[in-house]
């Protein structure tokens, strides 16, 4: 037999059912607002990395378009060797650009892109500053500090201890400073390269090897060996333009080409130390990273 219900039952009963309703409702309409409100702190997120990467590329094509404007502009270039090296590299850099920008390039080469333009405006700056001689400005700065002692430490004890030797070197008034600071730093990036592409890995693994006069292979194809594994051979040509830039750098200082002594300013050394510490986080990026 069918329950009966009277007339308070029933409009209770289908307050019950109203009340769930409104109930179910409600947690639709929460879990709604709660999604669009995780949309709209996503998009705007997004939005705001856009804008902060955007004024990044923008300041950094600024100060790369700066320096290497006020190289065009000098009436006496000094230090010919290095400068013309910025040059080399500037027009590599921007034909890895052009490749990207023409999308010939996916996006991934976004960042490395933008690594490969802080690399040039840092060699261009660099070079500007070498036109300035070393007494003009005796300026005798803070402590010179390193930013990435934990990525060199977390490779090898040894890298890391090579840095630390060749930023405590850094000190104009350590008579031989650039020296001390280009021998140790060489050390670091050629063991970058070397820890990641030895010989014998090379000549096992990479057919395209070319081999040097003294049978082993060239620093070109460790280079291209490298960007081969992390699928970033697009960058071959501009990495080859940088190391080759750094290791005439370093043949210029060790030569003591730049005042009878070798003296420099604290500006000097500290744009030497922000072109190779850079560098270094460059190979790091592409190799490591």
């Amino acid at each position: 037999m069918a329950k009966k219900f009277n007339a308070s039952q029933l409009r209770s009963k289908l307050t019950q059912i109203q009340n769930k309703q409104r109930s179910a409702v409600n947690r639709y309409n929460q879990k709604v607002r709660e999604y669009n409100r995780k949309v709209t702190h996503a998009v705007n997120n997004y939005n705001q990395a856009v804008r902060q990467h955007n004024a990044r590329v923008k300041a950094n094509r600024q100060r790369l378009n700066s320096a290497i404007g006020r190289l065009n502009s000098q009436t006496s270039i000094h230090y010919s060797a290095t400068t013309t090296s910025s040059y080399r590299l500037y027009q590599s850099y921007q034909e890895l650009d052009n490749r990207f920008e023409s999308g010939y390039l996916n996006d991934r080469y976004g960042d490395w892109v933008d690594l490969a333009e802080r690399e040039a405006a840092n060699s261009a700056e660099l070079s500007n500053s070498l036109q300035v001689p070393a007494e003009s400005s005796q300026f005798l700065g803070p402590a010179i500090t390193s930013s990435i002692s934990n990525e060199l430490k977390g490779i090898s004890e040894d890298l890391d201890n090579r840095w630390k030797g060749a930023i405590f070197s850094l000190n104009p008034q350590n008579p031989d400073a650039a020296r001390h600071f280009c021998t140790s730093s060489r050390e670091v990036i050629v063991q970058l390269i070397e820890l990641k592409a030895s010989d014998e890995e090379v000549k096992e693994n990479y057919p395209r090897i070319k081999i040097t006069e003294n049978g082993k292979p060239s620093r070109r194809s460790k280079i291209e060996y490298l960007l081969h594994r992390n699928q970033r051979d697009a960058l071959a040509d501009f990495t080859e333009a940088d190391i080759e830039d750094i290791m005439l750098l370093f043949r210029d200082f060790n030569n003591g080409t730049h005042g009878s002594a070798g003296k420099y300013s604290y500006d000097q050394l500290l744009k030497l130390k922000n072109r190779v510490e850079d560098s270094i986080k460059y190979l790091y990026q592409i190799a490591y990273h």
